[in-house]
Formats: structure tokens, C-alpha cells, sequence
């Protein structure tokens, strides 16, 4: 978790620091950043999470397009720039979605990389001294591959595969999202990959019920 920012590396987020209320952070790649939506500030999950959360809260959007959990890859989420922020912004909930671009076949190494990387992140949100509530969702579904994007399905289905186990392992409550997305292509953007306003609004419900329950 010491790679340096790079220059693909998308312009860091403004955290409040001082912010007196709960602080929850949104760990992931474009699928949390929002890519595809023409309002993306208003209309990505962690924005639509803010407003069901109300004013008690603040909601970091931390996804940056095209990053992985594998830092053998150009675009590593984890690198110095990101883990400081995160660190010193100190969230009492981490939710966090990442790996869809791992089963992209340039990015991919092998299940037992993923695995111990996914881990090692997973440890690193743990190892936090506010310990916060760490709340995973799986990749969802996607409906279009190779010729986007070369993500390839079955990759994908065994990253889904290794996010149960872990999760489960260490007893991180888990949003399966890729069952939930199952045959509901009328939640994503014409690229089938990423998630349209209604896609956008479904995951951000589906977290704030978690973190209430």
C-alpha cells in the first residue's frame, strides 16, 4: 500500500476533515465514481447516499475509473496519495466495491493474487485505529465485455466467487450486488457496464439499508 499516485490517476476528492457527524467513505472504481452519468455529482451512489443519509453525514466519493484491487497494475487503487487521505479523513464506515476491473484480461494475474490482494485490503481498512464498520459489496453484474472494455465474464464470476469466501471469512457484512444486478440490465447505461441514474439510486439504498440495520 506504498505505490506512488500516478499521473493516470484521476484528481483526489476534497475530504472534511473536521467534519463533526458520521463520515463514510465509498471505496471504488468508475462504478462508484460514476462514470456515464451526465450528472455525475448529483447522481453517482455516494451523492445519492448523502442526500438519504441527510445532513448527520458526510459521503466521500473515493472511486477513481479504471482501478483495481491487483498492484501489479497501472491504475492500483491503493496508492500513498489515496491511503493518506483515507487515513486521515478517518471514516467510521468504509463501503467498499472494487475488482470489476481486475477481471479485465490485461489486468488480470490469477485467482490466488486477487485473493491475497483482496485481503490485504480488507486488513488495511481493519487495521484502522477508529476501527470503522467496513461494509463490502461484490462486483455486480455486466452485460457487455470484450468488446469494451476485454473484461472477461468468467474472470469475473470467479473474483465474485473469491469476494464471498473472504468476506465471509473475515465476517464483513456483504451486499451481494451481483446477485442482486442479476438479469436487470434496466439499471445500467447503454455501455451495459456501468449503472444509469436508477442503477446509481438502487446501490445507494441498498447500502444505506445495511448500514441501518
Amino acid at each position: 500500500l506504498i505505490k506512488r499516485w500516478g499521473d493516470n490517476m484521476a484528481k483526489l476528492p476534497i475530504a472534511k476533515n473536521d467534519f463533526k457527524g458520521i463520515r463514510i467513505a465509498c471505496v471504488g472504481d468508475s462504478l462508484t465514481y460514476g462514470t456515464t452519468l451526465l450528472k455525475r455529482k448529483r447522481d453517482c451512489y455516494p451523492s445519492r447516499l448523502q442526500r438519504i443519509l441527510g445532513e448527520d453525514y458526510d459521503v466521500l466519493n473515493m472511486g477513481f475509473a479504471g482501478h483495481t484491487v491487483n498492484p501489479y497494475c497501472d491504475k492500483y487503487w491503493a496508492k500513498e496519495d489515496v491511503v493518506n487521505l483515507l487515513e486521515d479523513y478517518r471514516p467510521d464506515y468504509i463501503i467498499f466495491m472494487l475488482g470489476t476491473n481486475d477481471s479485465r484480461e490485461h489486468n488480470w494475474t490469477d485467482a490466488k493474487t486477487f485473493e491475497k490482494e483482496y485481503k490485504r485490503l480488507i486488513n488495511f481498512f481493519k487495521s484502522f485505529s477508529n476501527k470503522p464498520c467496513i461494509i463490502a459489496m461484490t462486483c455486480p453484474q455486466v452485460f457487455w465485455d470484450k468488446k469494451l472494455l476485454d473484461i472477461n465474464l468468467d474472470i469475473l464470476s470467479q473474483i465474485v466467487d473469491i469476494q464471498r469466501k473472504v468476506l465471509s471469512e473475515n465476517k464483513i457484512p456483504c451486499l451481494d450486488i451481483y446477485e442482486l444486478t442479476k438479469n436487470r440490465e434496466d439499471l445500467y447505461s447503454p455501455d451495459l457496464v456501468h449503472f444509469n441514474p436508477k442503477g446509481a439510486k438502487f446501490v445507494a439504498f441498498n447500502v444505506y439499508y445495511k448500514i441501518i440495520e
